[in-house]
């Protein structure tokens, strides 16, 4: 580890608002770095320590100079990991000599290998000077830890597996929609099976999925009746600088997601020595693609946007003329691909091919007999039913036991005489329950005002539903007399009435809960 005496040791230092390091390492892209001070300085063979400020501040690896300063801009593969259009300066081309993005080195740590009283990680700029000392701390924990031999990341895909481009899992309530959007994220993102992951601990999955979220190649947006086409795609938006008010186009989360996983294809591309298209391209027309090699489709990184009850949003305003171009065959890099312009940046666009989208309906809102047709033809439908099987035996601490999955089959049944196969109980709001109190709890909080809703409070219905236990009549009015003196077909019918009101569930017992699948039970 001798050096010749111009050689000289640096801190790089990367903010994740505006560049993502980690992200870039973890792909394998980073070829240059910004130099905004000591220009005349660093030279070419110079050792840097990459840090990355932030919640997740630490050394993400080593690096050599292997090339001295130059204005430029950074290479096609570094854009995506860039939060807004990087500006032409000065950069360094780096070799990474240590790749630590999945077990990077923190301040705390580097504190027992090297004392850090002239580190300057964490102070504004970007361009530090370090010591021999602390570089040499750290690539000599490295080697003892053998960090840069794990693996790039923790699954890598064997086979490719296909999943579809576009999918919307609809169903009632509580059926595990929202659940199975971050299973099918995970697959596609990683090359996996479901089956493999229904194998792991969900905390993991949900650590992996918040990974990805957090470095963009995961989108999640829930539609609502007032969402539109200008959150969505683009729009103009009013800024307050100075007390002036002026309008900018701003990106929606379609637009930006596409933009990501577009450049995605442009990395796989240059790292499969693929040569795309002109210089310049891929900076004046950023979602367009050249006709792919399949070769190239196969090696991109997938993206995800999931759409949470995408049936609220009103679909032709929110797509608009994009609904065509999430058709398989007519995104970008295809031989059928279709490209517009969009209205207010006049910018092509083409739906880039590693764009998955997950979409989550509720049944009970609206029916999917009534979502706008066009939309229909582009996605595959999965039915999420209600799956009382699901659900274990409640025991404890009750003597008799409630049979959670038999009472909910009865419940689904009874509701969808009475409104139709849409409206259900999910048994996702069953799966935490261990005793008595849970359960009347979860009737109080989630079953009973669905109910309500269903049937627009009409309470005798929800007595047809749940039983006398749950619901009391309360008066019942009869008699001709009540009316005047006219003749009516129905006088009679309306002369009756009944109403009713729930039942306290706090003092209910198991044997309420028992007798909804069980009339005849007396316990």
């Amino acid at each position: 580890m001798s050096d010749t005496p111009s050689n000289q040791y640096w801190l790089f230092q990367a903010n994740p608002s505006v560049f993502r390091l980690k992200a870039a390492l973890r792909l394998g892209v980073l070829r240059t770095f910004a130099v905004t001070s000591h220009k005349d300085k660093i030279k070419a063979g110079d050792k840097v320590i990459l840090w990355q400020t932030g919640k997740k501040a630490a050394c993400y690896g080593l690096a050599v100079v292997s090339k001295d300063p130059d204005v430029r801009k950074p290479e096609a593969q570094e854009l995506p990991f860039f939060k807004e259009e990087p500006t032409l300066i000065e950069r360094v081309e780096l070799h990474i000599e240590y790749n630590l993005w999945s077990q990077p080195i923190n301040k705390t740590e580097l504190e027992q290998l090297v004392a850090v009283d002239d580190f300057h990680a964490g102070l504004p700029g970007t361009n530090f000077v370090a010591t021999q000392a602390q570089y040499e701390a750290i690539e000599q924990y490295v080697l003892q830890q053998d960090i840069v031999n794990e693996p790039a990341v923790e699954y890598l895909p064997r086979d490719v597996i296909t999943y579809p481009l576009n999918q919307v899992f609809y169903g009632p309530p509580g059926t595990g929609k929202t659940y199975q959007t971050i299973n099918h994220a995970l697959a596609i993102i990683e090359g996996r099976t479901l089956d493999e992951l229904a194998l792991e601990p969900r905390n993991r999955l949900r650590q992996r999925f918040n990974a990805y979220l957090e470095e963009g190649q995961i989108a999640f947006v829930t539609f609502h009746p007032s969402f539109s086409y200008e959150d969505f795609v683009e729009g103009i938006k009013p800024r307050t600088t100075d007390g002036n008010i002026r309008y900018e186009i701003e990106e929606g989360i379609f637009k930006n997601i596409c933009r990501k996983a577009t450049a995605a294809v442009r990395v796989a591309a240059y790292e499969l020595g693929e040569e795309l298209e002109e210089e310049n391209t891929a900076t004046d027309y950023p979602f367009i693609l050249p006709v792919l090699p399949a070769h190239v489709l196969e090696k991109v990184t997938n993206y995800v946007l999931i759409i949470d009850e995408i049936n609220r949003g009103n679909i032709p305003s929110i797509f608009g003329e994009l609904i065509t171009l999430l058709e398989d065959d007519k995104r970008a890099g295809l031989e059928e691909a279709i490209t517009v312009v969009l209205p207010y940046s006049k910018q092509p666009l083409s739906v880039p091919p590693n764009l998955h989208i997950l979409a989550t309906m509720n049944t009970t809102d609206r029916s999917t007999e009534v979502l706008d047709m066009a939309l229909r033809r582009r996605f595959t439908f999965k039915v999420m039913p209600a799956r009382p099987d699901l659900i274990p035996q409640l025991n404890e601490p009750m003597e008799a036991g409630i049979q959670l999955d038999k009472m909910l089959v009865t419940i689904n049944t009874r509701i969808a005489l009475l409104l139709g196969d849409d409206y259900a109980i999910g048994h996702a709001y069953l799966l935490g329950i261990r005793d008595l109190r849970g359960l009347k709890k979860i009737f109080q909080q989630h079953i009973v005002p669905l109910l309500e809703e269903y049937f627009f409070n009409d309470y005798g219905k929800i007595g047809l539903v749940l039983g006398p236990d749950f619901v009391a009549e309360t008066s019942s009015i009869s008699g001709q007399d009540a009316f005047a003196n006219f003749n009516h077909p129905y006088a009679g019918e309306y002369a009756e009435k009944k109403s009713y009101r729930l039942k306290e569930i706090d003092g209910l017992s198991e044997g309420a809960f028992i007798r909804i699948y069980q009339k005849n039970y007396e316990g």
